[in-house]
Protein backbone atom coordinates (compact mmCIF):
# COMPACT_ATOMS: atom_id res chain seq x y z
CA UNK A 1 0.00 0.00 0.00
CA UNK A 2 0.94 3.36 -1.09
CA UNK A 3 2.30 5.63 2.06
CA UNK A 4 0.90 8.97 2.42
CA UNK A 5 2.15 12.12 4.44
CA UNK A 6 0.24 11.05 7.82
CA UNK A 7 2.27 8.11 7.65
CA UNK A 8 5.14 10.14 9.26
CA UNK A 9 3.88 10.70 12.33
CA UNK A 10 3.30 6.77 12.63
CA UNK A 11 6.23 5.74 14.41
CA UNK A 12 6.13 8.79 16.69
CA UNK A 13 4.72 7.86 20.28
CA UNK A 14 1.29 10.27 21.54
CA UNK A 15 2.55 13.66 22.55
CA UNK A 16 0.62 14.89 25.46
CA UNK A 17 -1.44 18.26 25.17
CA UNK A 18 0.52 21.02 24.13
CA UNK A 19 -1.85 24.27 24.75
CA UNK A 20 -1.36 27.66 23.88
CA UNK A 21 0.44 28.76 27.06
CA UNK A 22 2.93 26.68 25.20
CA UNK A 23 2.91 28.19 22.10
CA UNK A 24 3.22 31.45 23.16
CA UNK A 25 6.57 30.58 25.07
CA UNK A 26 8.31 29.91 21.69
CA UNK A 27 6.84 32.67 19.85
CA UNK A 28 10.46 33.92 20.35
CA UNK A 29 12.46 31.32 19.05
CA UNK A 30 10.55 31.93 16.07
CA UNK A 31 11.05 35.72 16.02
CA UNK A 32 14.70 34.45 16.47
CA UNK A 33 14.76 32.16 13.17
CA UNK A 34 13.14 34.63 11.36
CA UNK A 35 15.97 37.15 12.04
CA UNK A 36 18.31 34.86 11.37
CA UNK A 37 17.11 34.48 7.85
CA UNK A 38 17.37 37.82 7.44
CA UNK A 39 21.33 37.88 7.51
CA UNK A 40 22.25 34.64 6.26
CA UNK A 41 21.41 32.95 3.11
CA UNK A 42 20.64 29.57 4.55
CA UNK A 43 17.60 27.41 3.95
CA UNK A 44 16.19 25.77 6.99
CA UNK A 45 12.51 24.91 8.77
CA UNK A 46 10.83 24.21 11.63
CA UNK A 47 8.16 20.71 12.34
CA UNK A 48 5.92 20.84 14.85
CA UNK A 49 5.42 17.17 15.63
CA UNK A 50 2.56 17.69 17.96
CA UNK A 51 0.24 19.88 14.90
CA UNK A 52 1.66 17.79 12.31
CA UNK A 53 2.81 20.86 10.45
CA UNK A 54 5.51 23.15 10.01
CA UNK A 55 6.17 25.67 12.68
CA UNK A 56 8.17 27.99 10.17
CA UNK A 57 10.03 28.05 7.07
CA UNK A 58 12.65 30.11 5.65
CA UNK A 59 12.60 32.28 2.46
CA UNK A 60 15.79 30.82 0.98
CA UNK A 61 14.60 29.06 -1.95
CA UNK A 62 16.60 26.10 -2.29
CA UNK A 63 14.26 23.78 0.20
CA UNK A 64 10.84 25.82 -1.35
CA UNK A 65 10.98 24.12 -4.96
CA UNK A 66 9.16 27.12 -6.63
CA UNK A 67 6.70 27.46 -3.83
CA UNK A 68 6.68 30.81 -1.82
CA UNK A 69 7.03 30.13 1.51
CA UNK A 70 3.70 30.54 3.04
CA UNK A 71 2.73 28.01 0.36
CA UNK A 72 4.78 25.50 1.80
CA UNK A 73 3.68 26.40 5.56
CA UNK A 74 0.36 25.53 3.99
CA UNK A 75 1.38 22.11 2.82
CA UNK A 76 3.16 20.77 5.32
CA UNK A 77 4.04 17.15 5.41
CA UNK A 78 1.89 17.55 2.15
CA UNK A 79 4.69 19.35 0.45
CA UNK A 80 6.77 16.36 0.57
CA UNK A 81 5.20 14.34 -2.28
CA UNK A 82 4.67 17.02 -4.36
CA UNK A 83 8.32 17.49 -4.61
CA UNK A 84 10.09 14.42 -4.16
CA UNK A 85 10.55 11.68 -6.03
CA UNK A 86 8.60 8.42 -5.42
CA UNK A 87 11.54 5.66 -4.39
CA UNK A 88 13.54 9.07 -2.45
CA UNK A 89 10.02 9.34 -0.73
CA UNK A 90 10.00 6.12 0.41
CA UNK A 91 13.26 6.27 1.52
CA UNK A 92 12.10 9.17 3.82
CA UNK A 93 9.59 7.37 5.09
CA UNK A 94 12.15 4.11 5.90
CA UNK A 95 14.65 5.87 7.48
CA UNK A 96 11.63 8.12 9.76
CA UNK A 97 10.96 4.86 11.18
CA UNK A 98 14.31 3.80 11.90
CA UNK A 99 14.97 7.68 13.14
CA UNK A 100 12.88 7.73 15.85
CA UNK A 101 12.89 3.76 16.68
CA UNK A 102 16.69 4.96 17.81
CA UNK A 103 15.62 7.84 19.10
CA UNK A 104 12.98 6.62 21.90
CA UNK A 105 16.04 3.84 22.45
CA UNK A 106 18.05 6.60 23.93
CA UNK A 107 18.19 7.76 27.80
CA UNK A 108 15.77 10.76 28.33
CA UNK A 109 19.04 12.60 28.88
CA UNK A 110 20.23 12.26 25.92
CA UNK A 111 18.19 12.39 22.94
CA UNK A 112 18.90 16.08 21.95
CA UNK A 113 22.47 14.84 21.52
CA UNK A 114 22.64 14.30 17.84
CA UNK A 115 20.84 14.72 14.18
CA UNK A 116 19.89 12.61 11.67
CA UNK A 117 21.54 13.46 8.27
CA UNK A 118 20.59 12.34 4.54
CA UNK A 119 20.44 13.07 1.04
CA UNK A 120 17.43 13.17 -1.68
CA UNK A 121 15.61 14.94 -4.44
CA UNK A 122 13.79 17.85 -4.48
CA UNK A 123 11.60 18.83 -7.57
CA UNK A 124 11.03 22.15 -8.74
CA UNK A 125 7.14 22.60 -9.04
CA UNK A 126 7.96 24.99 -12.65
CA UNK A 127 10.29 23.23 -14.72
CA UNK A 128 10.74 19.22 -13.01
CA UNK A 129 14.37 19.78 -12.81
CA UNK A 130 15.79 18.06 -9.85
CA UNK A 131 19.04 18.71 -7.21
CA UNK A 132 20.16 16.60 -4.48
CA UNK A 133 20.16 18.52 -1.31
CA UNK A 134 21.46 17.31 2.62
CA UNK A 135 18.59 17.44 4.93
CA UNK A 136 19.55 17.34 8.89
CA UNK A 137 17.31 17.43 11.78
CA UNK A 138 17.53 17.90 15.07
CA UNK A 139 15.85 18.07 18.29
CA UNK A 140 14.87 21.45 18.87
CA UNK A 141 12.07 21.56 21.57
CA UNK A 142 11.01 18.27 23.99
CA UNK A 143 7.73 17.90 25.81
CA UNK A 144 7.81 17.14 29.35
CA UNK A 145 7.86 13.46 28.53
CA UNK A 146 11.01 13.86 27.15
CA UNK A 147 9.43 13.46 23.69
CA UNK A 148 10.13 15.50 20.04
CA UNK A 149 7.48 18.37 20.26
CA UNK A 150 9.28 20.24 17.64
CA UNK A 151 12.57 19.51 15.21
CA UNK A 152 15.04 22.02 13.53
CA UNK A 153 15.89 21.36 9.76
CA UNK A 154 18.44 22.42 7.82
CA UNK A 155 19.25 22.24 4.14
CA UNK A 156 22.23 22.46 1.74
CA UNK A 157 23.16 21.23 -1.58
CA UNK A 158 24.74 17.76 -1.71
CA UNK A 159 27.37 16.74 -4.09
CA UNK A 160 25.93 13.23 -3.89
CA UNK A 161 24.81 11.88 -7.30
CA UNK A 162 22.51 9.22 -5.49
CA UNK A 163 19.96 9.48 -2.83
CA UNK A 164 20.92 8.10 0.80
CA UNK A 165 24.24 8.02 3.12
CA UNK A 166 21.45 8.39 5.99
CA UNK A 167 23.27 8.58 9.39
CA UNK A 168 23.05 9.73 13.14
CA UNK A 169 26.28 11.69 14.89
CA UNK A 170 25.91 11.35 18.39
CA UNK A 171 27.39 14.74 19.80
CA UNK A 172 28.04 13.41 23.34
CA UNK A 173 29.94 10.18 22.75
CA UNK A 174 31.54 11.60 19.02
CA UNK A 175 30.22 8.11 17.48
CA UNK A 176 28.13 8.21 14.15
CA UNK A 177 25.97 5.14 13.25
CA UNK A 178 24.70 4.39 9.75
CA UNK A 179 21.22 2.75 8.68
CA UNK A 180 21.24 -0.70 7.33
CA UNK A 181 18.85 -0.40 4.53
CA UNK A 182 18.20 -4.27 4.61
CA UNK A 183 17.24 -4.35 8.17
CA UNK A 184 16.02 -0.24 8.81
CA UNK A 185 17.97 -0.22 12.08
CA UNK A 186 21.21 2.07 12.27
CA UNK A 187 24.34 0.52 13.04
CA UNK A 188 27.29 2.21 15.14
CA UNK A 189 30.49 2.55 12.61
CA UNK A 190 33.45 1.05 13.25
CA UNK A 191 36.24 3.49 12.70
CA UNK A 192 39.90 2.49 12.10
CA UNK A 193 42.12 4.22 14.34
CA UNK A 194 44.19 6.96 12.86
CA UNK A 195 48.49 6.68 12.99
CA UNK A 196 50.55 9.24 14.74
CA UNK A 197 51.52 10.30 11.21
CA UNK A 198 48.45 9.99 9.63
CA UNK A 199 46.65 12.68 12.51
CA UNK A 200 50.06 14.97 12.36
CA UNK A 201 48.76 15.59 8.04
CA UNK A 202 44.95 15.68 9.39
CA UNK A 203 45.67 18.06 12.25
CA UNK A 204 47.59 20.19 9.19
CA UNK A 205 44.89 19.74 6.41
CA UNK A 206 42.63 21.57 8.84
CA UNK A 207 44.61 24.57 9.03
CA UNK A 208 44.23 24.44 5.03
CA UNK A 209 47.95 23.36 4.30
CA UNK A 210 48.00 21.59 0.83
CA UNK A 211 50.18 18.76 -0.03
CA UNK A 212 53.05 20.76 -1.29
CA UNK A 213 53.07 22.59 2.33
CA UNK A 214 52.65 19.95 4.22
CA UNK A 215 55.49 17.54 2.28
CA UNK A 216 57.61 20.97 3.21
CA UNK A 217 56.78 21.19 6.84
CA UNK A 218 57.13 16.93 7.61
CA UNK A 219 60.02 16.61 5.15
CA UNK A 220 58.28 13.66 3.47
CA UNK A 221 57.80 13.17 -0.18
CA UNK A 222 54.53 14.24 -1.65
CA UNK A 223 53.97 11.07 -3.07
CA UNK A 224 53.94 9.68 1.00
CA UNK A 225 51.34 12.56 1.88
CA UNK A 226 49.04 11.77 -0.84
CA UNK A 227 49.16 7.94 0.36
CA UNK A 228 48.41 9.15 3.91
CA UNK A 229 45.96 11.63 2.68
CA UNK A 230 44.22 8.61 0.85
CA UNK A 231 44.18 6.68 4.09
CA UNK A 232 42.54 8.86 6.24
CA UNK A 233 40.10 9.11 3.70
CA UNK A 234 39.21 5.50 3.76
CA UNK A 235 39.46 5.30 7.80
CA UNK A 236 37.35 8.20 7.97
CA UNK A 237 34.29 7.49 4.96
CA UNK A 238 35.53 10.92 3.12
CA UNK A 239 35.80 11.88 0.07
CA UNK A 240 37.45 15.24 0.64
CA UNK A 241 39.53 17.09 2.89
CA UNK A 242 36.81 19.24 3.98
CA UNK A 243 34.95 15.85 4.77
CA UNK A 244 37.90 14.41 6.43
CA UNK A 245 38.68 17.11 8.78
CA UNK A 246 34.23 17.03 9.84
CA UNK A 247 34.32 13.53 10.89
CA UNK A 248 37.54 14.25 12.60
CA UNK A 249 36.53 16.71 14.44
CA UNK A 250 32.98 15.40 15.77
CA UNK A 251 35.19 12.29 17.26
CA UNK A 252 37.25 15.08 18.81
CA UNK A 253 40.94 13.58 16.42
CA UNK A 254 41.70 17.40 15.81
Amino acid sequence: MRNTPSDFFEPIETIKYIGSANYKQVEGYLQSFQAMSNLVDMSYYIIDYYKKSFAYVSPNPLFLSGYTREEVLELGYDFYPLCVPDEDLQLLFNLNVAGFDFFYGLPEERRRNGYISYDFRLRNKNNNSLIMINHRLTPLLFNEDANMWMALCLVSLSPRTEAGDVHILMHDERKRYNLNVKTNKFERVQYKKLTNKELEILRLVALGDNIISISKKLIIAESTVKNHKTNIFKKLNAKTSAEAVFHATRRGLI
